[in-house]
């Protein structure tokens, strides 16, 4: 996949309590999932997502997609935040 049809995404995840661990597990399961942590504070896990634009459907549209679709009815998964990066850089 090249960079330039790449999208990335960080999905905030809310989760039952004591499941983190099984929630992380089954994101990793998932493609387009390329990194999970579990994180303190208001929200449970983050994941990192990638998407690949398509010919007819944008990145973010697949984005979305993914969340809606797989993440979001993972079980265990209470509530999610997605936040799209329409610019980066990284080392």
């Amino acid at each position: 996949m090249s960079s330039q049809r790449k999208q990335k995404a960080f999905v905030l995840l809310k989760v039952e309590p004591g499941h983190e661990r099984d929630v992380m597990n089954n994101l990793m399961e998932l493609d387009e999932v390329r990194e999970v942590h579990i994180i303190p504070g208001e929200w449970d896990i983050i994941a990192v997502v990638e998407a690949e634009k398509g010919i007819v459907v944008s990145s973010d549209e697949r984005v979305y997609d993914i969340v809606l679709d797989k993440i979001e009815k993972t079980k265990h998964v209470q509530d999610t935040n997605t936040m799209v990066s329409h610019f980066s850089k990284s080392k």
